[in-house]
């Protein structure tokens, strides 16, 4: 995915901040919402795949298969003569409509990013497009100098080599993972050596910039 800054730079920060993206920096409210109005938009009964899509969904997305929405979609709708490809265009344009972030996060990203000391960085299971699409979607995209999707690095937090990968991107002295989940963000970033902290939202994330000179 792109990055804001040249990575052919070898620039070395004093600190790179790395953040996980859904439930982080982003949310989308009630997922179940958002399929639910993907089904409505792809002319399909909410209630037909009942839990057939995420069940398939998540195999392959666990399993890094290619193109797992339409994989989960193709699956789900064979016996409702639906269009998966209608249905995952409906579940992206659901989910990126329903993206949102704080605006004390916004302000707070925004004065890291404008402080050369620090590196901000995306570290984020999903595949780069659709997890890009949200950074955009929500405005903070023009603050972040590396985004590293699970789907480019070919492993899912809590995997090392994510996290060995963002070391690779955004050399730093000092590196720190903000996140939602204990286990793939926090205690697989501490076992780098990286500092970790578990939040829970954006606004949560924001507190922790707050505070990110004296922890």
């Amino acid at each position: 995915m792109a990055d804001s800054r040249d990575p052919s730079a070898a620039v070395e920060f004093d600190t790179a901040v790395w953040f996980d993206l859904d439930g982080t920096l982003v949310t989308v409210g009630d997922y179940a919402a958002v399929v639910d109005r993907a089904c409505v938009e792809a002319g399909v009964d909410p209630d037909a795949p009942g839990s057939a899509y995420d069940d398939r969904f998540v195999a392959a997305f666990e399993a890094l298969a290619d193109d797992p929405y339409r994989r989960a979609a193709t699956g789900a709708l064979a016996e409702l003569d639906a269009d998966p490809d209608a249905f995952v265009a409906a579940l992206r344009e659901a989910e990126f409509a329903a993206a949102e972030t704080s605006p004390a996060l916004r302000e707070r990203l925004a004065r890291l990013a404008a402080d050369d000391r620090y590196a901000v960085g995306v570290l984020t299971d999903g595949l780069p497009g659709w997890q890009a699409g949200k950074l955009e979607r929500v405005g903070l995209a023009g603050y972040v100098d590396a985004t590293l999707a699970s789907y480019e690095v070919g492993a899912h937090k809590p995997d090392p080599a994510a996290f060995v990968r963002a070391e690779e991107r955004l050399p730093a002295d000092d590196r720190v993972m903000v996140g939602d989940d204990p286990e793939a963000d926090v205690a697989a970033a501490r076992a780098r050596g990286w500092r970790a902290f578990e939040v829970d939202g954006p606004d949560a994330a924001a507190a922790v910039l707050d505070a990110l000179d004296s922890l």
